[in-house]
């Protein structure tokens, strides 16, 4: 591993650790982002790695990029049942998602919610997560493993990564959201280790997971603010 990914991913670990303790802070979580963020901003400044290594060059082909990214969102949709369905045979308690009843109260708040959601998971989590967190791993075990065996791993243990990151709302909204991150995995591994299709997707899947929240046609919609939540 490069200086790069083995500093990026101390800072990550120290984070999530920190999130753990304090999973139901919002500063700890944005912060966090920010924070690795600035880091990977810094980095790319002083040339310590380049755009092409974190994901962020540009696609092979722009028609295949936005044919991942628009699919994405319709394969993430179909398997979110399931992965609700697996994660509460685990975990009766239904996730917390009071962070995120202001987006029903009107239309402007559900704008600002979204964009606050490819901001922030669409952009900067999906660069810690896989052009940071995926790859450096992959690298790292490539030197004893064979790259597909690596790369699974890596996929994996990326997706964990981001789960816990949700930590605020709940495990089983954990589990929930591991199992969708190793989707986003493999999409990212399948449309080239590029990050395009991956955000787009990620931020497509939260737009229409915000408006069928805030029209209160999400099965957890009316869980907002209750004592059982």
């Amino acid at each position: 591993m490069t200086t790069f990914q083995q500093t990026a991913l101390i800072l990550i670990i120290i984070w999530l650790v920190i999130i753990s303790r304090f999973h139901r802070s919002r500063i700890v979580l944005i912060g966090g982002l920010f924070v690795i963020g600035l880091y990977t901003i810094m980095a790319l400044a002083y040339r310590q790695v380049t755009f092409s290594e974190l994901g962020l060059g540009t696609p092979h082909s722009w028609l295949s990029t936005l044919g991942y990214a628009l699919a994405g969102p319709a394969v993430m949709i179909a398997y979110s049942p399931v992965a609700d369905r697996l994660a509460t045979r685990w975990f009766e308690r239904p996730p917390t998602l009071d962070a995120f009843g202001a987006i029903q109260q009107s239309t402007g708040k559900l704008i600002a919610g979204i964009v606050v959601a490819w901001v922030l998971g669409g952009i900067l989590e999906k660069l810690i997560a896989r052009g940071v967190v995926l790859q450096s791993i992959k690298t790292f075990l490539g030197v004893w493993l064979v790259e597909p065996v690596a790369t699974v791993i890596a996929i994996c243990m990326a997706a964990t990564g981001a789960g816990l990151l949700h930590f605020y709302q709940g495990p089983r909204a954990v589990v929930i959201i591991t199992q969708l991150s190793i989707l986003f995995g493999v999409l990212f591994v399948v449309s080239g280790y590029n990050l395009c299709a991956v955000m787009i997707c990620h931020g497509l899947y939260d737009t229409i997971a915000f408006i069928r929240f805030a029209t209160r046609k999400s099965r957890y919609s009316s869980l907002v603010g209750t004592k059982d939540v």
